[in-house]
């Protein structure tokens, strides 16, 4: 990888920069107690473990990400169809679809958010050698809050937020409106993300070199350079650790 053409470091959000420390039986346990609803914390775990593992498999589908609304749509069906199966709450749609939408928003509170261990090394290393960086993900409104309260804003020009551009990875539209906030050319910019379809082929596209993270170690072999941490980022721009 050629060093020195490289003037900014694009970077996904979700499992690249931040992660969720919660589950979501986790978040919605003090909402169901603040509306006095009576559950049992094994089937409550039960339940929102199918609602995670719902979501999970709904990230590359569809365009939910397109929009806030299809953003909280997503989200509030996985929760209410969880909290059907709650005895409490059977039958009681409306009581069902008001909690679903507050386990939703509660969901956004910085409680439930930590940045890696990685990031804010990585980032100040990145800024002290003078490189730009920014945001670029698949996300609703709520995701420029939870940078900001994580302290991650100081190092970053800006965010494009797929709810708010109305465009999804792997649009290459995506990547060219984060360049032209930047103010670099494509070839001077890496993109570093944890997926395959979205990131790499999305930044490549776009003519943005890009970076696979594999924090687990899982993914098959791949036509880019791979990292396990973003600390393995440094060497590769020829940029000292902290």
């Amino acid at each position: 990888m050629t060093e020195n053409r490289v003037r900014a470091v694009l970077f996904d959000a979700g499992l690249t920069l931040i992660r969720a420390v919660s589950t979501s039986s986790e978040v919605a346990a003090p909402v169901l107690l603040a509306h006095n609803v009576e559950f049992d914390p094994d089937i409550l775990d039960s339940v929102m473990a199918d609602a995670e593992r719902y979501l999970e498999s709904q990230w590359t589908a569809g365009d939910w990400f397109v929009s806030e609304q299809g953003v909280r749509r997503l989200f509030v069906d996985a929760y209410r169809d969880a909290l059907c199966r709650l005895p409490a709450l059977e039958g009681d749609s409306a009581a069902i679809d008001m909690l679903g939408g507050e386990i939703y928003d509660s969901y956004l509170d910085i409680r439930h958010w930590s940045a890696y261990p990685d990031v804010e090394p990585t980032l100040a290393a990145l800024h002290r050698a003078g490189m730009a960086m920014g945001v670029v993900s698949d996300w609703g409104h709520g995701l420029e809050a939870l940078v900001l309260e994580l302290e991650l804003g100081r190092y970053l020009q800006f965010l494009v937020v797929s709810s708010r551009l109305g465009v999804t990875k792997p649009d290459p539209y995506v990547f060219e409106m984060a360049l032209r906030r930047i103010g670099v050319d494509a070839a001077e910019a890496l993109f570093v993300g944890d997926t395959y379809v979205k990131d790499v082929l999305g930044a490549r596209a776009a003519g943005v070199r890009p970076i696979l993270l594999d924090r687990s170690g899982g993914a098959p072999r791949v036509d880019c350079p791979v990292v396990h941490s973003l600390l393995e980022v440094l060497p590769l721009l020829g940029v000292p650790p902290l």
